[in-house]
């Protein structure tokens, strides 16, 4: 009966461990949290031709647990009171029903390999999931690393964010396993996300 109690009291803190409150007012999940939800759903890979580095990519695949992970980081960050914390989550399911997009965070000594964001890119990028491929539209992403970094602490100012869009409901891909694919003709590239991973 004490190793219950003993039980029943650590569960109970590390549920606390992982909420917490924000300044106006609402539960989000602490950071520490936040932080295991985008590692989870993170990957990378450094690409060498023999002892040079080609190219470096990071990425977060933003399934449903790391949107949701991202709106509390939001909340914790802006101070949302649980209106705008509220209208903020609507947006993003909205979002994650028609759409599965990836966060990239992409290097390479050679500046002209940087280049996904062009219509004449060297590269074409696709999501494998459940037996389809998706390809990806590519935007680049225009703020400060500092900002970017509040919800992907790998990313550095040496990298170039981008956000790659994927026309197929983030639902469905959260179930995992799942794939991202870079191909073209600098080489081909793999990361992999959820159970597989």
């Amino acid at each position: 009966m004490k190793y219950l109690g003993i039980l029943i009291a650590a569960l109970i803190l590390s549920a606390c461990a992982s909420h917490t409150v924000n300044n106006g007012g609402v539960t989000i999940m602490s950071e520490d949290a936040y932080d295991s939800a985008i590692d989870k759903w993170s990957d990378h890979v450094e690409d060498y031709s023999g002892l040079n580095n080609t190219v470096t990519i990071m990425a977060t695949l933003l399934v449903p647990e790391a949107v949701l992970a991202q709106v509390d980081q939001n909340a914790r960050l802006f101070q949302w009171d649980q209106v705008n914390y509220d209208n903020e989550k609507k947006k993003a399911e909205n979002a994650m029903a028609t759409k599965t997009e990836a966060f990239i965070s992409f290097y390479s000594p050679e500046r002209k390999w940087d280049d996904l964001y062009k219509s004449k890119t060297l590269w074409k990028v696709f999501l494998d999931v459940n037996g389809q491929r998706y390809e990806g539209t590519v935007s680049k992403i225009k703020l400060l690393p500092r900002e970017i970094q509040k919800l992907y602490s790998y990313h550095t100012p040496f990298a170039t964010p981008y956000m790659i869009s994927f026309p197929v409901a983030a639902t469905a891909v959260g179930n995992g396993p799942a794939r991202l694919i870079f191909t073209g003709a600098v080489g081909s590239i793999s990361l992999h996300f959820g159970a597989k991973k």
